[in-house]
């Protein structure tokens, strides 16, 4: 009796690690990609210009990028200028994808007694599935470019739990955000 309810206990506890590393998995965000040209000096550029995005998208969706880059390169001490009196090109990449996710929750759980101890066998009897199978994403990419060369580069992606284009645009407002923070400050 004493080792049934110890194995019960045993179950109890590897089915709440399992949930908890699952739980865990599923909160965990992408970090932004950001590559920095080492030899360029910050200090010395000034002004920016964002030209019109080379992939055709949404014009609103654009407009809104465009207009939000701008207010967090102009946070980071950058003015906007014309093409030709820029510093550099503020290229950006939009896209979006989906993500097969297979998580799953496997469970099989048996016991058995040899000789005087007991044991348990966790395996996968039962394949559950846990949560959406596919998830959409929103990605982009920014580019800073300084006479024909990439001098700072930051791609990230985030999940959307909604398709509606509030939500797209608040999920972008976030990664423009987050893709930008990296960028070397002003002195």
């Amino acid at each position: 009796m004493k080792e049934t309810a110890l194995s019960v206990n045993k179950i109890k506890a590897v089915l709440l690690v399992a949930i908890c590393v699952l739980a865990l998995s599923a909160c965990s965000s992408n970090k932004p990609q950001v590559s920095v040209d080492g030899t360029q000096n910050f200090a010395d550029i000034k002004t920016f210009h964002i030209p019109a995005p080379v992939k055709p998208i949404n014009a609103t969706l654009a407009s809104h990028l465009s207009s939000t880059i701008t207010q967090h390169l102009i946070a980071k001490g950058l003015t906007p200028a014309s093409e030709e009196n820029a510093d550099i090109a503020v290229v950006y990449l939009p896209s979006n994808s989906t993500k097969e996710d297979g998580t799953t929750l496997n469970l099989g759980l048996g016991t058995g007694s040899f000789g005087r101890s007991g044991g348990i066998s966790l395996g996968s009897i039962f394949s559950i599935p846990v949560g959406e199978q596919t998830t959409l994403q929103q990605g982009l990419q920014i580019d800073l470019v300084k006479d024909g060369k990439f001098i700072y580069s930051a791609s990230g992606v985030v999940e959307l739990e909604s398709k509606d284009s509030i939500s797209i645009q608040n999920k972008l407002d976030e990664l423009v955000i987050r893709l930008l923070e990296q960028y070397p400050p002003k002195k």
